[in-house]
């Protein structure tokens, strides 16, 4: 921000917003105060953040610069998948969804080689169906049906993971033979799902043309990530992406496998308590977009957590580092007043062998459930241990770890590995 030509970038959307938007501009006037006011940090700081209840109850109309409507030229329209309850219906410019994916997908080496002039790749979807424009829950609709305006293939999946029965399976299997693709764009804990399935099945995920992976939609866990690596092997390009529908890529994994944030499309804040956090500090993002014709966005507050490293990364790229934390209606709030992030889970977790998928879950009371289901002929030595991580990490809060045959994914179809009805409900 101490850059004088992205805070002008900043003050001419500002500018924009408050003179094409309707919502914006009463949101500014409320406060008091007009394009104008903002000449620097402290007047920009004094711009209250705005929120997805904002752009849920304004949508289309109020948020629409003039001159846009839902059926103008190069407009894609997204629904949110419901992680925090209600869905959410946005809309963004081709060409800007296009930008933002080059900047974040620029960080890694790996992934060069697909956006060859001219290339067009192929994209297979496995993901929650919550999370796709066609209906792919069902598993009784065509390859055609669910095929995207932009060529992607979205591959089937039940609205409950876990309970996915077989003859789905092996159609998204059957499916990802015949289309062939180029890239995987994923959720993590579903495609490690479709990799355990698969090596029951003795089939193989394959394609003739070389493979890539793009993680998106809920935490890559390292339990996961672990899964997807053994039964793919070391030739797929993994990259863990850091995206919203509404705002498209805010970050990518870099080649030496750490998250950059892209504050090249979007001006990033971590914010605590209405403050900025130093670096090594956990803060939510706000995001302000640069040069958003249709849907611009000033301090918009994500929902996502995450700490900014503030120190340079080997790759070689300028974005900034940071580490994952999760979503603020996740987190685990403890009695003496501390919070532990998702991402502190997965770390406390950490890749844990004989392990398929767990999900650790917080009661109103504070009590934590740790459910996992083992590998089958796990050996059961490492769960003394990792008790012993989640009891220490989880104090003062009692602690409880089960083995069980099945866990249940969420209202919205994500399967998420950390919950908290705690912090939920104090969302509401």
């Amino acid at each position: 921000m101490s850059d004088p030509t992205t805070f002008e970038a900043v003050r001419e959307e500002i500018a924009y917003a408050f003179d094409n938007t309707v919502f914006f501009r009463k949101h500014m006037e409320a406060s008091g105060l007009r394009p104008e006011d903002i000449r620097g940090l402290a007047d920009f700081h004094r711009l209250p953040p705005t929120s997805k209840s904002h752009y849920r109850r304004n949508f289309p109309a109020g948020v629409l610069a003039k001159g846009y409507t839902l059926n103008s030229p190069h407009v894609m329209r997204f629904q949110s998948s419901g992680t925090s309850g209600e869905r959410l219906n946005s809309a963004i410019l081709a060409y800007d969804l296009a930008r933002r994916q080059a900047t974040a997908l620029g960080v890694n080496r790996r992934f060069d080689e697909l956006w060859r002039p001219g290339s067009r790749p192929r994209i297979c979807r496995f993901a929650p169906p919550n999370c796709s424009d066609v209906e792919c829950a069902t598993g009784f609709s065509t390859m055609e049906d669910r095929t995207l305006a932009d060529g992607t293939l979205v591959l089937t999946v039940a609205h409950d993971l876990l309970a996915t029965p077989e003859w789905q399976i092996v159609k998204a299997l059957d499916e990802i033979d015949l289309y062939e693709p180029d890239l995987l764009v994923v959720d993590s804990t579903h495609f490690a799902f479709l990799t355990r399935w698969a090596r029951r099945l003795g089939r193989r995920i394959t394609s003739p043309r070389r493979l890539h992976l793009v993680s998106g939609y809920t935490l890559m866990t390292r339990v996961a990530r672990r899964q997807i690596e053994e039964f793919m092997g070391p030739d797929l390009a993994i990259g863990d992406m850091i995206g919203m529908s509404e705002l498209g890529y805010l970050g990518f994994e870099c080649h030496d496998g750490m998250r950059h944030i892209n504050d090249r499309d979007f001006h990033v804040e971590f914010v605590r308590d209405g403050e900025p956090v130093a670096d090594g500090e956990t803060g939510e993002l706000y995001v302000t977009t640069k040069d958003d014709a249709l849907v611009p966005r000033i301090r918009y507050a994500t929902g996502d957590h995450f700490t900014p490293m503030g120190r340079a990364c080997g790759c070689g790229s300028e974005l900034p580092l940071v580490r994952i934390e999760g979503r603020a209606t996740h987190m685990i709030q403890l009695s003496d007043g501390r919070v532990v992030t998702p991402g502190a889970v997965d770390a406390v977790v950490g890749d844990a062998p004989g392990i398929e998928v767990y999900k650790l879950e917080q009661d109103r009371t504070g009590a934590c459930t740790f459910r996992y289901i083992p590998e089958a002929d796990a050996r059961t030595d490492g769960m003394a241990a990792l008790t012993d991580r989640l009891t220490e990490a989880l104090a003062p809060n009692p602690v409880r770890v089960e083995a069980v045959d099945y866990i249940a994914g969420e209202r919205s179809g994500k399967f998420q590995p950390c919950v908290s009805q705690i912090s939920a409900e104090g969302a509401r």
